[in-house]
C-alpha cells in the first residue's frame, strides 16, 4: 500500500541537536512531496514554535498540515484554517496545581501563546539558584520563538486559570520522575501523561494525541491510517507510531517508542528519516512494515 502522508515529530526526530534539519533529510522530504505525499509536522509545539521548520521546507505550498500541541490543534496550510480538539478546563487547572504543590514540581500551563508557571515559594527559590548556576532561561525557551508570547508566574497559593489550557508541562529532575512517575500517573489518571524527555512530562486531555490529529489529516486527504508513515522518538509519539501503517522510531528514541514502532531507523543526527523515506521511494516500503525490523544505518 502506497504511503500518502508523512508525519514528523520535531525535537529528537526531524531536528538535530542544533535544531536544524539535515540537508539530506530535507532533500528526501522534498522528493516525497514531489511524488505526491502530504507532510505533517506532528509536534508538542505551537505554530510559532515550528515556523522555523515549516517555512524552509516549503510546507505552506500544497496540502500539508501542522498537528500542534500533541495533535490537539490541526492547521491546514491549503485552507489556512484551524481545527481544535478538547482542552483542559479551569477545574483541571486547580487539580493539577494541587498535585504540583504536593510533589514540589513546576507546572507550566500552556494557553495559546500565554504560559503560566506554577511553583511553590521554596521551589521558586531553588529554580532561581539553578538558573544562576546553569544559565538556563527561566522560561525554558518557550517565549523565545515569538514576540507575541508571554511567560508569567502564578502565585504560590495557586490561581484558577479561566483560559482554555492546551496542555500542562511538568518539569523536574530525571531522578524525580524515575521515582515519582507511577504516583503522578495515579494522581492524574483522568489525563494522558507523556514523558517527552527525562526531565519533562506533558499532561494532555485524555484521548487527544498526535494519532487523533493524523486521523483527521487522513480523512481530509482521502486515505486511511495504513497509508500514513509516522516518525517519532518519545512517549507522546507512541499513539501515532502504533496507529500509522508504518511507525518509524529514531535510533535515538526512547525504548518505549522503539517497542511501539514497526521499524527503527538511524538517529536524527545521521539522516534517519531520509534513509527510511528512500526505502519508500524505492518501492521497498514493505520492509518498514515488518514488526521489529531494524535496518538502522544500513538502510
Amino acid at each position: 500500500m502506497t504511503v500518502k502522508v508523512l508525519a514528523f515529530d520535531l525535537d529528537g526526530t526531524l531536528l538535530r541537536k542544533d535544531k536544524t534539519v539535515d540537508p539530506r533529510t530535507a532533500d528526501a522530504i522534498h522528493r516525497a512531496m514531489d511524488a505526491g505525499m502530504h507532510v505533517v509536522l506532528a509536534t508538542g509545539r505551537d505554530r510559532a514554535g515550528c515556523e522555523f521548520v515549516y517555512k524552509p521546507l516549503g510546507l505552506e505550498e500544497g496540502e500539508n498540515y501542522l498537528a500542534l500541541v500533541n495533535g490537539q490543534i490541526l492547521y491546514d496550510f491549503a485552507k489556512k484554517e484551524y481545527d481544535v480538539d478538547d482542552v483542559l478546563t479551569p477545574e483541571d487547572s486547580v487539580k493539577i496545581q494541587n498535585v504540583c504543590r504536593k510533589y514540589g514540581v513546576e507546572g507550566i500551563f500552556c494557553c495559546g501563546y500565554d504560559f503560566y508557571s506554577y511553583l511553590t515559594t521554596p521551589g521558586r527559590v531553588r529554580k532561581q539558584l539553578r538558573r544562576i548556576i546553569t544559565g538556563e532561561p527561566g522560561d525554558y525557551g518557550l517565549k523565545a520563538a515569538s514576540d507575541v508570547r508571554t511567560f508569567a508566574n502564578l502565585p504560590s497559593k495557586g490561581k484558577v486559570i479561566t483560559k482554555d489550557i492546551n496542555k500542562v508541562c511538568m518539569i523536574h529532575s530525571p531522578r524525580f520522575f524515575e521515582k515519582n512517575l507511577p504516583k503522578l500517573r495515579e494522581e492524574l489518571k483522568d489525563y494522558d501523561l507523556l514523558m517527552v524527555g527525562k526531565d519533562w512530562l506533558e499532561i494532555m486531555p485524555r484521548g487527544v494525541s498526535k494519532a487523533s490529529g493524523l486521523q483527521k489529516v487522513a480523512e481530509r486527504v482521502g486515505c486511511t491510517m495504513e497509508e500514513v508513515m509516522a516518525f517519532g522518538d518519545a512517549e507522546n509519539d507512541i499513539p501515532m507510531l502504533q496507529e500509522a501503517g508504518i511507525g518509524v522510531a529514531m535510533g535515538n528514541a526512547m525504548e518505549t517508542a522503539k517497542e511501539a514502532a514497526s521499524y527503527v531507523t538511524d538517529t536524527n543526527e545521521n539522516n534517519g528519516i531520509g534513509k527510511a523515506i528512500d526505502l519508500v521511494l524505492a518501492g521497498r516500503e514493505d520492509e518498514l512494515r515488518r514488526k521489529k525490523q531494524n535496518r538502522g544505518s544500513g538502510a
